[in-house]
């Protein structure tokens, strides 16, 4: 633990320890290239979002702000410091981050081969398995919670303000359990909005149980946080401060996570409520002229395809320059085994597109044209597809069965 600092010092007590600055300027450095590059293939605020960009944006400034600013410095004297850089971390930084969802700006920063590589490499073999089961939102709601209680436990807390790699250790377990937690619930709720407001629920319990416990305890639990007097603060009240921090704003930050996606769950409900389908006389009395003559399940696929009114041939040799390839495994269109996104064998013949709408021709085109618009946690990003291009891509898909 180094010096204790006093208030006297604190304009002068800002970091810039290279194990901190460097991964955030390369994380900038990484997003700004491939935000760059993605709006230039796609468009701006195509693919990703200014209000994404500004997220991370946000996130990034607050990560910097807890970790460089003089907060950290007086992390080291008060504990109630020290808890607000940590809810910074792991209540504020880590869900503005993954809203921003880097991922995308991530992978377009570096040139296409790699790209491709990168995806095959992380959607098969241990990697990806390893990635399932961690990215579980019970798993990742159990290492969040593990590493809360783990690293207040005094004796690990003590040891870990006395040692600066153990401290390294404690900051990177808060912020990757965290950027686990959120990334679980936010880009996995839109088929478990239930759990996921569980699980915010009661994270936000047992913070609040932590915090109470170090509110209310009679007498300072972590020796190390000796020297408050320069604060105006005893031990005692130090330690109190902090569990307030713990148990009102952090408690309040999974709350009102949870509610908005409470909402967003409604939202998502209401547009799965079947709506009034309006069909040209011409087209319905098609569809009974197939109907009468026993039309089949192929059948029913030739007839979304000619409803397109798209060149399939066409629309097999765009796809790859929208770069679907780093993506989706596609039958039939060179370069497309990526498993980042689902495969799609088989689509034209399925009765949902994404799990969320019927499979009609209408539906298609406007997946492949905002799909971001239709559910606004798909990983899938706004690529800026044309009208007439939507069409004959449409028409393409409707060709696998």
């Amino acid at each position: 633990m180094s010096d204790a600092v006093i208030p006297a010092q604190l304009a002068h007590a800002w970091s810039a320890e290279p194990a901190i600055t460097v991964p955030l300027a390369l994380a900038a450095v990484l997003y700004a290239r491939g935000t760059k590059a993605l709006w230039k293939r796609a468009g701006t605020a195509h693919g990703v979002r200014v209000r994404e960009v500004a997220a991370f944006a946000a996130g990034w400034l607050v990560l910097a702000l807890a970790l460089l600013s003089p907060l950290h410095e007086m992390s080291e004297t008060l504990f109630s410091a020290h808890m607000v850089q940590h809810e910074l971390l792991m209540a504020v930084a880590a869900p503005l981050i993954v809203l921003g969802r880097p991922l995308v700006p991530f992978l377009w920063s570096i040139p296409a081969a790699w790209r491709r590589g990168v995806a095959r490499a992380f959607s098969s073999g241990w990697p990806a398995g390893a990635w399932r089961v961690a990215s579980r939102p019970s798993v990742a709601w159990l290492a969040y919670a593990v590493a809360i209680w783990g690293w207040h436990a005094p004796r690990l807390y003590d040891a870990a303000l006395a040692s600066a790699p153990l401290h390294a250790l404690q900051h990177a377990t808060f912020l990757g359990t965290a950027l686990l937690f959120w990334w679980a619930l936010l880009h996995s709720a839109r088929r478990r909005y239930g759990a996921s407001v569980l699980y915010l629920f009661t994270t936000a319990v047992h913070s609040t149980a932590l915090g109470a416990l170090l509110a209310l305890s009679s007498r300072p639990l972590y020796p190390a946080y000796a020297s408050t007097a320069a604060w105006g603060l005893s031990p005692l009240e130090d330690q109190q401060l902090a569990g307030l921090i713990m148990w009102v704003p952090a408690c309040l930050a999974y709350l009102v996570a949870a509610l908005a996606l409470m909402l967003a769950w409604l939202r998502e409900a209401d547009r799965r409520v079947p709506r009034p389908v309006v069909v040209p006389v011409s087209l319905a009395a098609a569809f009974l002229v197939l109907a009468l003559a026993g039309c089949d399940r192929e059948a029913d696929e030739i007839s979304r395809r000619e409803l397109v009114d798209g060149n399939a041939a066409r629309g097999r040799e765009i796809i790859p320059a929208y770069g679907c390839n780093a993506c989706h495994s596609i039958p039939g269109v060179r370069g497309t085994d990526a498993r980042v996104g689902p495969p799609l064998k088989g689509i034209g013949s399925r009765s949902f597109i994404a799990g969320v709408l019927p499979n009609q021709p209408d539906n298609m085109i406007r997946w492949i044209r905002d799909p971001q618009a239709v559910d606004s946690l798909t990983a899938m990003p706004n690529l800026g597809v044309s009208a007439r291009d939507a069409r004959d891509i449409a028409g393409y898909l409707y060709t696998l069965r």
